[in-house]
């Protein structure tokens, strides 16, 4: 295509987009600040032991590709779905209604992926609960009673209700899992009885939360479950189990109303009522727990805004769904470059086995698996690291990069020192799908390049770009070619595209990147497996200008082209893994409302 075919078929695309944006997105959502976001988020560390010691292993992370032979670092992820943060989906704990299993129940084939997004944020509602902190016995949890959630309802001066986050607060990982803690104190001290079990609800305050249309709960403590003999004794095929206890308990009374339930939140005393509770877990195939990061947004104009659209349903899942059948993992040119593949170890914990009466998986991922976030330390120097320690074409690769954009920084910002805040925010949406079959097949492999042009294009028909917006590149690509491969067609979402026998996504110069970076952007987004080329010098070009200007980038969104131009409010979390050099994670966007 020629440059005036292509001009033509950008003003056209923009156009159409224009044309679809009511003026009300025009003035969309605020920019929030650092003080406007809370992280509630602790750092998933392999120091600490923020895993179950029952049946359960503990986190294993690993750089295993490194600066040097690579343009990059990269890492491997084994970790337990029950450690840290994470969210806990109806099947935890109940078997599907036709299993025949004790606790079966209507909401038990919800896993964690067929949960949807806009349940997953809410308006916050504090239940406190630090009156009752470390004032029982061994293997004893105080328990949050349903009088005080009733409390916590006249203090907001309205019944809770669908829409809402319920948060029982205590301040116990506060207090007892900060990482300038003994590493045994946040749970393992409980299973020896050494220290009071955390503060929990039982079954009839879950159930009361549940009952009033309430369907996201979380606290900050390790588990929802509550530590004591159990309240209930029933038998038979609809008892919760002969012989139950009251963590159990503690999860049922709200997975029965089909909720969700978030353990190990931390800083809930930094969040209002009113505040947006957001929190995403990773999209992973029929999982009944899952690695989430949670945030909150306080400020009250803004979280009033949010809270209203979560309210009418107005969210929009971006992520793709994390699966061996789907081309998630990084497939890389050549024989031998891909990432390590995605494993689920489905067996790890089972409802019949020896260990528990509830199901858990673990997973095994290269940390760019599906959905997910590079951070300026995946492709930017590490401290200590200069040019010349690269080898072989590599090197060639930076060398040629400095002369034309300067020297490559170095900097320790890794997914776990990202700011909150930079997660989030307004989104522009920059429709580059006119880009498509732009290249000439005779130079595969090759992405058709997003070009300053490009964006300023849209600014032309939408507005110049804000400092702290989140600029979204919507390529198509992702819808065009994401589904399980088949034989004797070419898979086109990565292998086709990198290896010349499919075109290549449209994908950012480091121009692109520096002019954005001038404006104040911090996060570019892109529905494509990563915003560089497929070619690996003109990526790693790419992601070393994005290091530069210390800018984030989150890749392989889907379903871009729900979002206007202008106006819907962007948030990628990923799970808090320390030193992470890139992160799995959650892409979810919150529409304009009125």
């Amino acid at each position: 295509m020629n440059s005036g075919h292509r001009k033509f078929a950008l003003a056209i695309a923009a156009g159409i987009a224009f044309a679809s944006s009511p003026a009300c997105f025009a003035q969309g959502y605020a920019v929030p600040s650092a003080n406007d976001v809370v992280d509630l988020t602790p750092t998933l560390s392999t120091k600490l032991k923020q895993w179950w010691p029952f049946g359960h292993h503990a986190p294993q992370v690993f750089d295993y590709k490194k600066h040097g032979e690579y343009a990059y670092t990269a890492d491997l992820l084994l970790i337990d779905n029950d450690t840290a943060l994470q969210l806990d989906c109806p099947p935890h704990m109940m078997p599907p209604l036709d299993s025949g299993l004790p606790n079966a129940g209507y909401w038990g084939s919800m896993t964690c992926d067929k949960a949807p997004v806009w349940q997953m944020m809410g308006e916050t509602v504090k239940v406190d609960g630090r009156s009752i902190l470390d004032k029982t016995g061994a293997f004893e949890s105080p328990v949050f009673t349903v009088d005080q959630v009733k409390a916590a309802e006249r203090a907001i001066g309205r019944s809770i209700g669908a829409g809402d986050a319920v948060l029982y607060w205590s301040g116990y990982n506060d207090k007892h899992g900060a990482a300038s803690t003994p590493a045994d104190a946040l749970i393992f001290d409980v299973g020896t009885g050494k220290k009071p079990a955390w503060p929990a609800p039982d079954w009839a305050t879950q159930d009361y939360v549940g009952s009033k249309g309430t369907l996201l709960v979380g606290l900050d403590s390790p588990s929802i479950g509550a530590w004591g003999p159990p309240d209930h004794t029933w038998e038979g095929t609809q008892s919760y189990r002969s012989q139950t206890f009251k963590g159990l308990e503690s999860h049922l009374g709200l997975f029965k109303y089909g909720g969700i339930d978030v353990e190990s939140l931390v800083n809930l005393d930094k969040v209002p009522n009113g505040s947006t509770f957001i929190m995403l877990p990773v999209k992973l195939k029929d999982s009944p727990t899952a690695q989430a990061r949670a945030i909150a947004v306080t400020n009250r104009q803004l979280a009033a805004q949010l809270n209203r659209a979560i309210k009418s349903k107005k969210v929009v899942d971006l992520s793709v769904l994390n699966w061996e059948k789907l081309p998630v993992t990084w497939k890389g040119p050549g024989l031998g470059n891909e990432a390590f593949p995605f494993f689920r170890l489905m067996e790890m914990m089972s409802y019949t086995g020896p260990s528990a009466p509830y199901w858990v998986n673990s997973q095994v991922m290269d940390s760019r698996t599906g959905t997910h976030i590079t951070p300026p330390a995946h492709y930017g120097l590490p401290r200590g690291f200069r040019v010349s320690d690269y080898q072989g074409e590599v090197r060639q690769w930076a060398q040629e990069f400095e002369r034309k954009y300067g020297a490559i920084k170095n900097t320790d910002m890794t997914s776990d020192k990202i700011p909150a805040h930079v997660l989030v925010g307004p989104a522009r949406v920059v429709n580059v799908q006119a880009l498509a079959g732009t290249t000439d097949r005779k130079n595969w492999p090759a992405s058709p390049p997003i070009t300053v042009a490009d964006v300023q294009a849209h600014e032309k028909a939408h507005g110049a770009i804000r400092a702290g917006e989140i600029v979204i590149f919507h390529t198509g690509f992702t819808d065009a070619h994401f589904r399980m491969p088949e034989r004797g067609r070419v898979e086109a979402a990565m292998a086709g595209p990198v290896n010349g026998e499919t075109e290549g996504w449209p994908a950012a110069t480091p121009e692109v990147i520096q002019y954005l970076a001038k404006k104040g952007v911090r996060h570019v987004a892109i529905d494509a497996p990563r915003i560089g080329s497929v070619v690996e010098k003109d990526a790693a070009m790419t992601f070393w200008a994005a290091a530069n200007e210390g800018m984030v980038v989150s890749s392989y969104l889907i379903g871009a082209g729900q979002l206007p131009p202008t106006g819907a409010f962007y948030v990628f979390l990923n799970p808090k893994v320390e030193n992470g050099h890139g992160g799995p994670g959650r892409a979810a966007a919150i529409l304009p409302h009125k």
